[in-house]
């Protein structure tokens, strides 16, 4: 895996801010459908 972008780490720092949970989950899923992309098989490119 790369580095976290800039953007990533932004919402990160809000999910751990934010007291809603679904906020929280929002922000987690940001960075991980944006970090995670390097990642898939190379079927699902």
């Amino acid at each position: 895996m790369g580095e976290l972008s800039a953007d990533g780490r932004q919402h990160l720092e809000e999910a751990l801010q934010n007291n809603d949970p679904s906020e929280k989950d929002f922000h987690i899923r940001q960075v991980l459908q944006v970090w995670g992309v390097d990642d898939l098989p190379k079927e699902l490119k």
